[in-house]
């Protein structure tokens, strides 16, 4: 059973803009629940996820914020801007 995206579709802006950068077009999902991760979305290493996440958001993320579903990720990146 699919979860719910209450918390990403109130994030859509957001969660869209990160995903851009993470995943490449032939990737890119289509639906993204809110208990999804980074992991579930890309087929990148997290060295590479990690990597593309700083260029664009000036700031190195760490493992254990990847693991985090991606809606929690985006609020956590938007309060340490």
């Amino acid at each position: 059973m699919l979860e719910g995206d209450t918390h990403v579709q109130a994030r859509m802006a957001q969660v869209e803009e990160m995903l851009r950068r993470v995943c490449d077009e032939d990737e890119f999902p289509w639906f993204v629940s809110d208990e999804a991760t980074l992991f579930d979305v890309s087929t990148l290493t997290p060295e590479e996820i990690v990597d593309r996440l700083e260029l664009h958001y000036g700031r190195r993320v760490q493992l254990t914020e990847l693991r985090l579903p991606i809606w929690k990720l985006v609020d956590r990146l938007a309060a340490m801007s």
